[in-house]
């Protein structure tokens, strides 16, 4: 799932990843534009509020990734995700 850094999970989010847990399917979280989180040390503490939203999603993988399209930040780290599960 993308999900935009700047705004973290949100209600509809939610709702989208209940169905996944639901029905068995895993997913992973990625971060999007974490290059807009422009304060020292806000991508950190925005991807650990996240990947601590999902320890209690049974479905959700723990690991979540964060890119930004613009700077070239964690494209190498997605595409080695994606080979791996292909």
């Amino acid at each position: 799932m993308l999900i935009d850094a700047r705004h973290g999970l949100r209600e509809n989010d939610g709702a989208v990843m209940d169905a996944l847990d639901a029905s068995a399917v895993s997913y992973q979280i990625v971060l999007t534009k974490i290059d807009s989180l422009r304060k020292a040390g806000e991508d950190a503490a925005r991807i650990a509020e996240v990947a601590a939203q999902l320890r209690r999603r049974p479905a959700a993988h723990p690991v979540v990734l964060a890119v930004s399209a613009h700077a070239g930040a964690g494209l190498e780290a997605l595409r080695a995700e994606i080979a791996g599960i292909v």
